[in-house]
C-alpha cells in the first residue's frame, strides 16, 4: 500500500478544488429552487368566476409534474341516487365534480360534471332533469345529458337557450338498458355514444379547478362525517382515509367507488314543494357552507350573485376556503343541523 506524500497529496488537493466548488454551487442553485418551490408564497385569491391560478412551483412550470390548473371542456350527467341505483353507478370515480341535491321522495340526485377528454368507459344510471341542476353549473354551460325531466326542466332549458341539452329517451342509438336491472334503473351511456351525441354541440373551454386550492388551513379534526337524511336507506357517512387522503363514502348501505378529496355541504332551502311533490330550489343567495378536507373541517358561506355565475365559498373571515387537489363532491341539504362529524374514526 502506497501512502501519499505531503506534495502528492497536496495535487490531490489542488486537482479536486474545481470538483469542489462544482459541487457547492450545484448545492447552492438546488436550495435556492427548493426553497421557491416548496418555500412559503404569498397567498393568492383565484379571480372572479371560473379564473384560477396556477399553484404550482418550478417542477410544474418545467412540466416534470402534472398541474391541476389547466383548460377542460365539460360535460355533465344527471345520475340517479334512488337505494336500488347505487350499487350499479357507473363513472362516478371519473368526475370532477359531483353536485348532489334532493329530489322527490327524500332522495338525492347528482349532477356530474366530466372532462370530455378523460370520459370514463360508462356512465349511469342517467335519470330525469330538474331546473336547478341547471342553474347550478348555467355559469359553464356545459352540455347537459339527462333522461327525461320535469315540465319545469324542459321550460328552464328553452328559457335560457345555451344549453346544449340531451334528453336520453329520444336517443335509442347512444344510450343503453342494462336488462339485468329493474328498469328505470337501467339506464347508461358509455363514452363512444356521449362523444357522439356531442358530435355538434359547443363545449366552453375552462380553466379547472374554480376555487382555491392549496395546503390545508388548521382546523377542528374531522375524520368521520354523518348526514342524517332521516331514513337508514339514505343517510350519507364519511371516512377519512389517510392513506389516500380522501374520503370513503357510505350512502345508506352502498360504498361508492368514488372518493372525494373534498366534502363540501352547503345549506340551501328548498322553497316549496309543488306537484308531484317536486321541489323548488334556488340555488342564488348564500348561506351556511362547510368544507371537509385533509381530516378537517372549515366552517364558511356559500354565495351565488345570480344563476350566470359560479359559487363563491368563504371562510368565517371572508377569504376564500381552500379545497385540496382532486375530487369534490358536493352536497346541498335544507339545513346543516343534521350533520355532525368526529375527530376519530
Amino acid at each position: 500500500m502506497t501512502i501519499p506524500t505531503p506534495s502528492s497529496r497536496s495535487r490531490m488537493m489542488f486537482r479536486s478544488r474545481p470538483f469542489i466548488a462544482l459541487l457547492i454551487a450545484c448545492i447552492g442553485i438546488a436550495s435556492v429552487l427548493a426553497y421557491r418551490s416548496f418555500g412559503p408564497e404569498p397567498a393568492h385569491t383565484p379571480l372572479p368566476g371560473i379564473q384560477a391560478e396556477n399553484p404550482g412551483g418550478f417542477l410544474s412550470r418545467l412540466s416534470l409534474i402534472p398541474s391541476a390548473w389547466r383548460k377542460r371542456s365539460l360535460v355533465s350527467v344527471i345520475i340517479e341516487n334512488h337505494e336500488r341505483a347505487r350499487p350499479y353507478h357507473q363513472g362516478l370515480e371519473d368526475a370532477l365534480m359531483i353536485f348532489e341535491m334532493p329530489v322527490e321522495g327524500f332522495i338525492t340526485r347528482f349532477n356530474v360534471l366530466y372532462d370530455l377528454k378523460k370520459l370514463p368507459k360508462l356512465i349511469g344510471p342517467v335519470r330525469s332533469l330538474r331546473p336547478y341542476f341547471l342553474d347550478a353549473f348555467l355559469p359553464w354551460g356545459p352540455p347537459q345529458i339527462h333522461a327525461g325531466g320535469s315540465p319545469e326542466a324542459f321550460a328552464r332549458v328553452q328559457e335560457i337557450g345555451i344549453v346544449f341539452a340531451v334528453n336520453g329517451l329520444a336517443h335509442d342509438k347512444e344510450f343503453m338498458r342494462d336488462d339485468g336491472i329493474a328498469a328505470p334503473h337501467n339506464l347508461f351511456i358509455d363514452d363512444k355514444g356521449l362523444e357522439s351525441l356531442l358530435t355538434n354541440a359547443t363545449a366552453k373551454t375552462l380553466r379547472w379547478p374554480p376555487y382555491h386550492v392549496g395546503a390545508a388551513p388548521s382546523g377542528s379534526g374531522a375524520l368521520k362525517i354523518s348526514i342524517n337524511l332521516l331514513n337508514i336507506t339514505n343517510n350519507i357517512s364519511y371516512a377519512y382515509d389517510f392513506f389516500t387522503q380522501s374520503y370513503e363514502r357510505t350512502n345508506g348501505f352502498t360504498v361508492s367507488r368514488a372518493q372525494p378529496k373534498n366534502v363540501l355541504l352547503l345549506e340551501i332551502p328548498v322553497t316549496n314543494i309543488g306537484s308531484f311533490g317536486r321541489l323548488e330550489i334556488s340555488v342564488t343567495g348564500e348561506g351556511k357552507a362547510l368544507l371537509f378536507r385533509s381530516g378537517t373541517v372549515q366552517h364558511g358561506r356559500w354565495k351565488k350573485r345570480s344563476t350566470d355565475q359560479w359559487f363563491t365559498f368563504e371562510d368565517k373571515h371572508g377569504q376564500p376556503l381552500v379545497f385540496a387537489q382532486g375530487l369534490t363532491w358536493i352536497t346541498a341539504q335544507p339545513t346543516l343541523e343534521r350533520v355532525k362529524w368526529e375527530d376519530s374514526l
